[in-house]
């Protein structure tokens, strides 16, 4: 997972992938914040993704480097309402910051991905490697 977590520190920005009634949707996102093998994002509550988010709460997540390394995160997320998660997102986030200014903001959303499975890939002949978290 420590492959995992630096590559996602290095390159945060990504594709999100989402679904209402078996339709995809993919958006620009970021992994805001990682701790203790949790993957931290962000939404408001006006956007389609949050609708599409409650809908179904099971995202992909890829992130694509020069080198052409990617690292994907599948599974399941969920919501907090934890004012220290949000207050820790936007310390580690400045455009989250800029966007949202206090953790308390109404339309503020964070979820996160505590469990699922992160995937890492290149196009070296070695098959991809697999952590379950």
């Amino acid at each position: 997972m420590e492959q995992i977590i630096n590559f996602l520190n290095e390159s945060k920005s990504g594709a999100l992938s989402t679904s209402i009634n078996n339709e995809p949707y993919v958006r620009p996102q970021h992994v805001h914040y990682i701790e203790n093998n949790t993957f931290y994002f962000t939404t408001a509550n006006v956007k389609r993704a949050y609708k599409q988010l409650k809908e179904n709460p099971v995202i992909e997540f890829m992130v694509t480097n020069d080198k052409f390394e990617t690292v994907r995160l599948h599974g399941a997320i969920k919501f907090t309402d934890s004012l220290e998660i949000k207050q820790k997102v936007l310390d580690h986030a400045p455009l989250v910051k800029k966007g949202y200014e206090t953790a308390d903001n109404p339309v503020f959303e964070v979820f996160y991905m505590e469990s699922g499975q992160a995937t890492f890939s290149d196009f070296s002949g070695e098959p991809p490697k697999v952590f379950d978290f």
